[in-house]
């Protein structure tokens, strides 16, 4: 009774969280260009671009209540970045109602000018040097907030079908790294069964519905596949998931790390957001440094009474097989090092497929800034916050993607770009579930997933 009471918390836990991202991203999502353009009392509101228009055109032509109207573009502003500041002699905060910047907002602008509200209910100008201890631009807002239709309408075809052509490169490389974790094992899947496997877990992953992931079929399957070593199937499955993600971290930290010591402002949006990456993943590979140290150390084991605490555990016969199947990779360093060289292809690769498709897209993001951003987006995607990342992945975009001046509706094309070739990769393990033979675990097949067998032995 527990047990389901606990399945429907999360259920509900997750879809909530879903819901309240779709409905972020629903809320914030335009079809068509907008500017904001000053009024009689100079206070900025937001009218739709009625033909398109660049950063830097000297007039905009608007929708108006009145129809289209053409305005000259000294009255066209950026977004705030913030909403209030500090003035100088004046006392308590300011809302900031726009901004002038220098230039496109990929490219440091500089600010010129903020405006703030009047006492009149009007809107003025001031000179960024009035704020209390200086302005630093935290965000660069863009003129022209391009919509999804226009996005769509201007993206380079040659460049989406090279992200798309590029993807396949991913599974090669998976199927690999799973197979000869597999054969470490003394488990001897074939290589094209490990690939038939891989492809329909990617395919349940990505298009059936429930709670029941593309892995869990991964280890049944597996599992079945060698029924005298279930349990080191079904672990060969998650180190291979693990280690996927490891690598992602160091791969997404180092380079965030890199960009910021080379970075010749710190202070810049971009090398602010590179600095946070690489103390995140800093702080989550240590941590596994941690945890592996208390699990393969006698002595921590003994000092924090690990044993007496796993003794007091259910199901006593199959932690003892886990512990089996992780000495026998702690044994072979080796390819536990390979494992993880080899799969940063796969996420460079994954890179270069965002990065395409965002050049396709002309999103205001430097190429260098996708090997920073990308993994982030991948990461809360594979972490099962909500049902295929849905409204978590979006808003670590935005986060990240907004420091260089992209706005929601690009940071959007970018993680559905991510989705979208991806599942047009995964949705090719169709035809292996079309061709019969596999089937979602169900609760009791689950279960009974890694019974009492022989120790796994390689």
């Amino acid at each position: 009774m527990k047990s389901r009471r606990g399945r429907v918390v999360r259920f509900l836990l997750r879809w909530t969280i879903a819901v309240l991202g779709i409905a972020w991203v629903v809320t914030n999502v335009h079809l068509r260009d907008r500017v904001l353009v000053l009024d009689e009392r100079n206070l900025p509101v937001e009218h739709t671009l009625a033909e398109s228009a660049g950063e830097e055109d000297a007039t905009f032509l608007v929708d108006t209540a009145a129809g289209p109207q053409r305005t000259d573009g000294a009255r066209v502003v950026n977004g705030p970045d913030r909403k209030s500041v500090e003035l100088i002699g004046e006392s308590g905060p300011t809302p900031l109602l726009a901004m002038r910047l220098s230039g496109p907002a990929d490219r440091k602008p500089q600010v010129l000018a903020l405006l703030v509200a009047a006492g009149d209910g009007g809107g003025r100008f001031v000179d960024p040097a009035q704020v209390k201890g200086g302005f630093t631009l935290d965000v660069p807002q863009p003129r022209v907030q391009t919509g999804v239709l226009a996005m769509v309408r201007r993206a380079d075809a040659r460049l989406l079908l090279a992200s798309l052509a590029v993807i396949p490169i991913t599974v090669m490389f998976t199927t690999l790294r799973w197979h000869r974790l597999l054969r470490a094992l003394g488990i001897g899947m074939s290589l094209s069964r490990a690939f038939v496997l891989n492809m329909v877990g990617a395919f349940y992953n990505s298009f059936m519905p429930g709670s029941t992931g593309g892995d869990v079929l991964k280890a049944y399957y597996a599992a079945k596949s060698a029924p005298q070593q279930r349990t080191a199937a079904v672990m060969s499955v998650i180190i291979d998931r693990v280690l996927g993600l490891i690598a992602l971290v160091i791969l997404g930290g180092s380079l965030a790390a890199i960009q910021y010591a080379r970075a010749g402002d710190h202070t810049d949006p971009s090398s602010r957001a590179c600095l946070q990456v690489a103390i995140a993943a800093a702080t989550m590979l240590t941590c596994m440094v941690v945890g592996l140290w208390v699990l393969y150390s006698t002595w921590l084991r003994r000092l924090l009474s690990i044993g007496a605490i796993v003794r007091r555990m259910p199901m006593q016969d199959k932690l003892r097989k886990i512990v089996d199947v992780l000495r026998l990779y702690r044994e072979r360093p080796a390819l536990m090092l390979w494992a993880v060289l080899i799969t940063f292809p796969v996420h460079v690769t994954v890179v270069l497929s965002a990065m395409l498709a965002g050049n396709a897209f002309g999103l205001p993001i430097s190429n260098w800034y996708y090997f920073i951003v990308v993994p982030v987006i991948v990461l809360t995607g594979a972490i099962p916050i909500t049902p295929q990342g849905v409204g978590v992945m979006e808003a670590f975009a935005f986060y990240m993607t907004k420091q260089q001046g992209a706005t929601v509706n690009e940071a959007l094309a970018l993680t559905m770009s991510i989705r979208l070739v991806g599942m047009a990769l995964n949705l090719l393990g169709g035809v292996f579930v079309l061709r019969g033979g596999y089937h979602t675990p169900t609760a009791q097949e689950q279960e009974v997933l890694v019974p009492a067998e022989t120790p796994a032995t390689a």
